[in-house]
């Protein structure tokens, strides 16, 4: 029986081996009270599945990334300066990074700092700032490449590529 007409019927879920973890027990407390249609809860579960595998990817991404000096906010943004094909002004990335303008300008102050991007006024416009990697940059960024294509490998060798390529086709029409 689907999720929302069991809640209706049943009283409170029991608390699940995992209760951080349990959305379906939630929706069934939810629908207890509110009604609700299984696309909602289709939606929902979706939806948290996304952020949570996105939110669990950074923080193991984070853990690995550490030991060279890095995070996956400034190894992002760093891969962003190196191959984005163009030079990429604070505004450009600021956007493509979804942080605010004053926080990319601290991380931009230290990647300098630490030599792994170099900052200049553009020569179109002395307002902008646009910013190029540095060869100690891209070998960061060679490092840190390294670590996540292993977690990739670990984390997805044992899904199917048909699986794998759906999952790109479904979050391509999303995103």
């Amino acid at each position: 029986m689907p999720v929302a007409k069991a809640a209706r019927k049943a009283g409170p879920v029991e608390a699940p081996a995992d209760p951080l973890n349990d959305l379906d027990a939630r929706l069934a407390n939810y629908h207890r009270l509110h009604a609700g249609g299984e696309e909602d809860d289709l939606y929902s579960r979706v939806t948290r599945d996304i952020v949570v595998s996105g939110r669990r990817w950074r923080k193991l991404a984070n853990e690995r990334i550490k030991a060279a000096g890095q995070t996956m906010a400034r190894w992002e943004t760093l891969f962003l300066v190196a191959f984005s094909g163009q030079e990429l002004t604070q505004s450009d990335l600021a956007r493509l990074i979804s942080i605010e303008g004053p926080t990319l300008v601290r991380m931009l102050d230290l990647l300098e700092q630490e030599g792994l991007i170099e900052r200049r006024q553009s020569t179109a416009d002395r307002r902008v700032t646009t910013n190029t990697a540095t060869p100690e940059g891209r070998k960061v960024i060679d490092q840190v490449m390294g670590i996540t294509n292993r977690m990739r490998a670990e984390l997805l060798q044992d899904i199917d590529p048909a699986e794998l390529q759906t999952t790109l086709k479904v979050l391509g029409e999303i995103i």
